[in-house]
């Protein structure tokens, strides 16, 4: 328990410190500009390496996603959890590159009856990253100007939830969120010439707001005691919208004053989201999990100037992971390995056109002791196309968890089942 509460006492240290990113161009991909920036679909290192968030995944792992996948967590466990990644993004004439590192957040699961799978969680994750500066030239009454667009900053979430099975066929999970963070943006058009004025449109969103999960996961082979079902799993989450506090400033340059205007402010609401998952295990060695989330933005409000609308979004992962025999011999023969892929509609429509994203991912578990291990995960993927004037980008990202357990609060007759 001790070691256990010493790690914590240095992953919020190593937290604090903000990741490192180096830019050869103006940098960040423009479709981080819309809605709440990009989106982390990170939950463990195990769904991810399956191209999946785990939303029916049981496991010996701590799941950040779902709340009721906790159900089955043997020992207490901590996992702290990084990206390095590198970025591509280009037109039709043009191209920037990045690389950065990020800290993907840590997550204790304290399993308190493993027969009844009742489990606690705390957790400190992002949820969306933004840096990107994007510059356009345009003419108007035969003056030419630059209009840049920037936007940087991020939301992350405090979480501490709960999971409990009923009647051994039935785990259901809860989950509360406390969001925190802030996204800065501006659109500044420059002129530099006389009879022109510059205007500097800044906006601040600020996440400073509490929110819920509510999960569930059935397993059928339970009630009807079918061998081909035993090991399936259907599992279901729905995570309640919220509020972000919004305000919008102008500032008007000329080169006799500037002028500061309110432009408005309020609360701009994030939609629910609905996730459905589904897995199996076959000749307990193959895993095979799939699911997918829905979520429908329409109603939240975009206020840039680009030509760009919001509306509902989907995202489907299908993956696979291999487990080691039981009586495995070697290190490599104690890993389990994982393979996987996603396919994203995202909720932008930029210029008339759907930006969609694809992925395959790969990664292993690497034991380190009976109770520690270390997963290492690789990820490819591509988001929107060079046609009809967009910008496509390419990822390749290295991840990579450290998971510590330990034995608390576990009866000797509960350690046996």
């Amino acid at each position: 328990m001790n070691r256990i509460i010493s790690l914590l006492a240095l992953l919020s240290v190593l937290c604090s410190v903000p990741a490192v990113a180096q830019e050869q161009d103006a940098g960040g991909s423009p479709y981080s500009l819309f809605g709440i920036g990009d989106i982390i679909n990170y939950s463990s290192n195990r769904a991810y390496s399956m191209g999946i968030l785990g939303t029916s995944l049981f496991g010996n792992y701590v799941n950040a996603y779902n709340p009721a996948a906790l159900g089955k967590l043997r020992l207490t466990q901590l996992t702290f959890a990084f990206d390095y990644g590198f970025f591509n993004t280009q037109n039709a004439t043009t191209e920037s590159k990045l690389s950065n590192g990020t800290v993907l957040g840590f997550n204790l699961g304290i399993p308190l009856s493993v027969a009844n799978g009742w489990t606690w969680s705390l957790g400190f994750n992002p949820v969306t990253i933004v840096n990107t500066k994007v510059k356009l030239n345009g003419n108007t009454g035969g003056q030419n100007f630059t209009q840049t667009y920037s936007s940087k900053g991020g939301l992350s979430r405090i979480s501490t939830g709960m999971s409990y099975t009923l009647a051994r066929t039935l785990t259901l999970g809860a989950e509360y969120n406390y969001g925190f963070g802030e996204i800065k943006s501006q659109n500044f058009i420059s002129f530099n010439a006389q009879g022109f004025i510059n205007t500097n449109i800044k906006k601040e969103l600020d996440f400073d707001k509490s929110y819920t999960k509510l999960g569930a996961i059935l397993e059928p082979g339970r009630l009807f005691r079918s061998i081909p079902l035993r090991n399936l799993t259907i599992g279901f989450l729905y995570q309640f919208g919220f509020g972000l506090n919004s305000s919008e400033q102008g500032i008007y340059n000329s080169s006799l004053s500037i002028d500061t205007v309110n432009l408005g402010s309020g609360e701009i609401e994030i939609p629910y989201q609905m996730s459905f998952g589904i897995t199996n295990v076959f000749s307990n060695k193959y895993v095979t999990s799939a699911d997918i989330v829905l979520q429908n933005w329409s109603d939240f409000k975009e206020t840039s100037a680009l030509d760009v609308k919001l509306g509902s979004s989907y995202r489907a992962g299908l993956g696979i992971e291999i487990l080691p025999s039981n009586e495995p011999s070697g290190l490599f023969g104690k890993m389990s390995y994982r393979f996987g892929g996603y396919y994203e509609k995202l909720f932008y429509n930029v210029a008339g056109n759907d930006i969609n994203s694809w992925g395959v991912r790969a990664g292993a578990n690497i034991p380190l002791s009976d109770f520690s291990s270390l997963e290492l995960g690789v990820n490819y993927s591509q988001r929107g196309t060079t046609s009809n004037g967009l910008v496509k980008d390419q990822f390749l990202n290295f991840t990579a968890s450290l998971n510590f357990g330990e034995i608390w609060f576990i009866r000797p007759r509960e350690e046996d089942q």
